[in-house]
């Protein structure tokens, strides 16, 4: 029990990071690209507060795959709505495998200069241990992030790219799944097993890769 206290204490820098990253840089191409609503809902911003959602979150704590609270978006300020929405939608998942990749810089810094070190408390060596945890759930977070937000169901980022690249009688077709009929399909993936037996295994070849 006290051991799961701690592998999660330490873990949730590191979601936290991957969820705020996420969503800032959703809300940052909306702003490069003519949309301030992510700035004027006060989501242009690195303080995890403004871009928790709890279902999303919890998610991520038990099963390390999970979603944030969606960056507000108006496509009416943009020049070209459908290859910018295409462009903000990616932003997302691609800050998040930046970030798994500096994850795994420090990881494998941190390998080469405290691989021979000793440590003469139970404290320190604690602390090295969480710092290591904190480290390579990044990485894993991360990655989950950036795959399950590239999946075609609403309200996640892949739902959003193919929105925008479809022609516009499929699109119509496309949009009767709406955000509710979207949270039902992804709660069954989670609770069927269906995101563990074909998602993870994606996650873990390149959570190997990077560590």
């Amino acid at each position: 029990m006290l051991n799961n206290i701690f592998v999660i204490t330490w873990s949730l820098p590191a979601i936290l990071i991957a969820i705020t990253v996420h969503e800032f840089a959703h809300g940052f191409a909306a702003y490069c690209n003519g949309d301030p609503t992510a700035k004027l809902a006060g989501r242009l911003t690195l303080n995890p507060l403004a871009h928790l959602d709890p279902i999303g979150t919890v998610m991520l704590l038990l099963f390390r795959v999970g979603w944030a609270k969606p960056v507000p978006i108006n496509s009416n300020n943009l020049k070209n709505p459908k290859l910018d929405m295409v462009k903000i939608s990616l932003a997302g998942p691609i800050s998040n495998i930046i970030v798994a990749l500096l994850f795994s810089m420090l990881l494998k810094m941190s390998n080469l200069i405290l691989r021979n070190t000793l440590f003469h408390t139970f404290f320190w060596y604690r602390i090295i241990q969480g710092w290591f945890i904190l480290l390579s759930t990044g990485i894993f977070v991360n990655i989950s992030l950036s795959l399950f937000n590239l999946l075609p169901i609403p309200p996640l980022d892949g739902h959003h790219i193919v929105q925008n690249i479809l022609p516009d009688p499929l699109v119509r077709q496309y949009n009767k799944i709406d955000s509710t009929y979207g949270m039902l399909i992804l709660l069954f993936l989670f609770f069927s097993g269906i995101i563990k037996n074909i998602l993870i295994p994606a996650v873990e070849f390149l959570y190997r890769i990077l560590l």
